[in-house]
């Protein structure tokens, strides 16, 4: 199959793509959430629901032609293995990969971790990705080491992964889980990994609000135009995710041409209100995403898991700005080090935006003065020894 060239260019190609329209490649009068139930990561069950899945969409051959290159973008947030419900799974991956190829397409799968520790192969291995490489033939691209070009959006400059204009066809594969920053991370926050190395560190400290960063992803959403999105929701995770949450049953594939409907249905499955996410209230500000949404579903209801955990911080985020100021000093939420748990590998210090964390005689210590909350120390730990710390006010209101 036709290789992608990773040689890194020293120009920076300044076209910016044009803004994708969510319903450009379906032709439908309503953004379409097409959602089937899928209990176990066995092939056969999820090439079928897959299939089905594709089906009420008009079908995969609609987005994918003969000869098309066609980058598959997973959630490879850490070197975790797939039961963990950090990564998307490697089975749907590999389901997608054998459909683009019985279509005549070549499948390229890539992805930027952030805070790559040990080098990306480390990655690929751990989440089962290799194996479905070497397996079916599809080329495995890290985007830290591949060409970027330079474009903006609304006043903000990115320099993203030049595979994007490279390949034909782009389609997302989120895994659904909760996010202790934004709440929830799905389609939309999935293709934050198009943007190489440390950038995702400086947006992370020029838009510390989750409002804010909600900005920065619907930036790259939009200048990264995906066509096709598959998520996997068979198991999830709830609680503290992105990586420090449970993983958690769902049961459910979902798929769209329009990550923010997408989005908006997934998340209102396991709680929450679509209206109170920091990425739907932006999007919405865009007019992206349709507002009217049809399923192949009739009563999203009796799908709803009413006892999904979510994050910590959830409460905190929806409490009116005026009264959170009031009872600031005594309610927060902060990331606490496990000294037993740490491994010193310093990943933290390296990829704290505001340089807020330092080893201090053999101790890891946050200078929490500086710390802005963004909790990406705890979502990219490889050991988990970062973890959520409340104030007792916090506790008693998460808890209530």
């Amino acid at each position: 199959m036709p290789k992608i060239d990773l040689e890194v260019r020293k120009d920076i190609n300044t076209n910016t793509p044009q803004e994708a329209n969510p319903t450009s490649f379906a032709g439908l009068p309503t953004s379409f959430v097409a959602i089937e139930p899928c209990q176990s990561y066995s092939f056969e069950e999820v090439y079928q629901t897959v299939r089905q899945l594709f089906s009420h969409l008009g079908g995969l051959a609609q987005y994918v032609k003969s000869g098309d290159r066609v980058l598959l973008k997973p959630n490879m947030l850490a070197a975790q293995a797939p039961d963990k419900a950090i990564v998307t799974h490697p089975t749907v991956v590999e389901v997608v990969t054998r459909m683009v190829q019985e279509l005549g397409g070549y499948p390229i799968i890539g992805d930027s971790p952030g805070g790559i520790v040990g080098g990306i192969q480390r990655y690929w291995d751990a989440t089962g990705l290799t194996r479905i490489a070497k397996r079916t033939g599809a080329q495995l691209v890290s985007f830290e080491t591949s060409k970027m070009f330079r474009c903006s959006s609304n006043g903000s400059q990115y320099y993203l992964t030049k595979i994007l204009q490279q390949v034909d066809v782009i389609i997302n594969l989120p895994k659904l889980k909760t996010h202790n920053l934004m709440l929830f991370t799905g389609a939309v926050k999935n293709m934050y990994g198009v943007l190489p190395g440390y950038q995702k560190t400086e947006f992370h400290k020029h838009a510390p609000h989750p409002q804010d960063f909600a900005k920065v992803l619907l930036d790259i959403y939009q200048l990264s135009r995906p066509h096709l999105h598959l998520m996997d929701a068979v198991v999830g995770m709830e609680g503290d995710g992105p990586s420090n949450g449970t993983p958690r049953p769902i049961g459910y594939l979902l798929a769209s041409t329009d990550g923010v409907a997408l989005d908006t249905i997934a998340s209102y499955l396991i709680g929450f209100n679509p209206a109170t996410l920091p990425t739907i209230r932006e999007a919405k500000k865009r007019n992206l995403g349709q507002t009217k949404i049809s399923s192949n579903v009739s009563t999203l209801q009796e799908l709803k898991l009413n006892d999904f955990k979510l994050p910590s911080n959830f409460l905190l985020q929806i409490v009116p700005k005026p009264l959170v100021d009031i009872f600031k000093p005594l309610v927060w939420v902060r990331p606490k080090i496990n000294e037993k748990e740490c491994t010193r590998c310093k990943t933290c210090i390296r990829n704290c935006p505001v340089k807020a964390m330092r080893l201090d005689s053999d101790t890891l210590r946050i200078d929490y003065k500086m710390c802005i909350k963004c909790f990406c120390c705890s979502e990219i730990c490889p050991a988990h020894a970062i973890s959520l710390e409340k104030s007792w006010l916090a506790r008693l209101f998460v808890n209530s």
